[in-house]
């Protein structure tokens, strides 16, 4: 609801190319690096699995912060792009880590990887469709359903919980949650906006704005007072 649809689609095959491209090589990148540093390290004893699953999990990067400091109205190209590629690379390290649960690198031969190709774009396609669908299918039930029309509090309730059974369907069907709701979104911000009414579209956009920016707090909060837990790092040492 945030973003500008006209930028994003505009850059979809720019933002597509630094998303998925760009997670693939370092996803590659750091598991090989791991391979190398944590084999010197002497370090536990890992397979290759643990490392293709740390360089999907760090081949994820933030541009929240990134995004905090640019403006939206004034580098409208940049913020797509950031954006973008923020969301694209979150999908697709989420993906990548989950088409990995059923890799198994002991038995590396051209029908596994083909196979880990498949499961890849399955679980990258299947979200997607599944996100637009829900947006459709959210569009419809606000238009027809005559409990909701006119009315603020049910048609921004509806909103909420039809985003939300997005992601209950992706978890339930094993798709990746993050990428059917970024679908499901767009799609609700393009068609299912138009349905309701005009106090329902500034709450709706004001409620996701502020829901937002209270879960990024809470994750810096949450992430930096897990840093300084001084029981861990006792632990780990």
């Amino acid at each position: 609801f945030q973003v500008k649809k006209k930028q994003f689609f505009r850059n979809f095959m720019t933002i597509t190319l630094f998303g998925a491209v760009g997670t693939m090589m370092s996803f590659f990148t750091i598991s090989l690096a791991a391979i190398a540093i944590f084999s010197r390290m002497n370090i536990g004893t890992l397979d290759v699995s643990d490392f293709l699953a740390i360089g999907a999990i760090f081949s994820a990067t933030d541009s929240v912060c990134t995004l905090q400091v640019l403006n939206q109205d004034e580098t409208p190209f940049l913020y797509s792009l950031v954006f973008g590629e923020g969301v694209v690379n979150d999908a697709t390290s989420v993906v990548l880590f989950n088409a990995l649960q059923n890799f198994d690198p002991n038995q590396i031969d051209a029908i596994v990887i083909l196979k880990f190709l498949g499961n890849f774009c399955y679980l990258f396609v299947s979200s997607t469709f599944l996100g637009v669908f829900t947006g459709l299918l959210s569009a419809y039930v606000i238009k027809k359903l005559y409990i909701g029309r006119h009315s603020t509090d049910r048609e921004v309730a509806l909103v909420m919980l039809m985003a939300y059974l997005s992601y209950m369907l992706a978890e339930l069907l094993d798709l990746s949650g993050i990428l059917t709701v970024f679908f499901c979104g767009i799609v609700m911000s393009h068609y299912t906006w138009h349905n309701v009414t005009e106090s329902s579209r500034v709450t709706t956009k004001h409620a996701f704005a502020t829901l937002s920016f209270i879960a990024e707090t809470f994750l810096f909060l949450y992430v930096g007072m897990d840093a300084l837990d001084i029981e861990k790092w006792k632990f780990a040492s």
